[in-house]
């Protein structure tokens, strides 16, 4: 659990260290504008979404297999 955990802090703090520089190049590339960034962002962010529509968890129904996971408010 450990392992995993620090896996994904690295690439959080890796990630955090490499968005600044590539929006940094893209600026540069556009003559100082942040529309290149902007745009790289958003295709970006739409991968991101296309990716997660498709993730499928292999699994009918989640809640029934695991009651204890239901929320006891409404």
């Amino acid at each position: 659990m450990e392992v995993a955990v620090g896996v994904v802090n690295l690439k959080i703090q890796l990630a955090g260290f490499i968005a600044p520089l590539t929006i940094g190049f893209v600026r540069d590339a556009f003559d100082g504008s942040f529309n290149g960034a902007v745009w790289l962002l958003v295709s970006f962010g739409v991968i991101c979404f296309i990716a997660f529509m498709t993730l499928k968890s292999g699994k009918e129904n989640f809640m029934t297999e695991h009651p204890q996971t239901i929320p006891a408010v409404k």
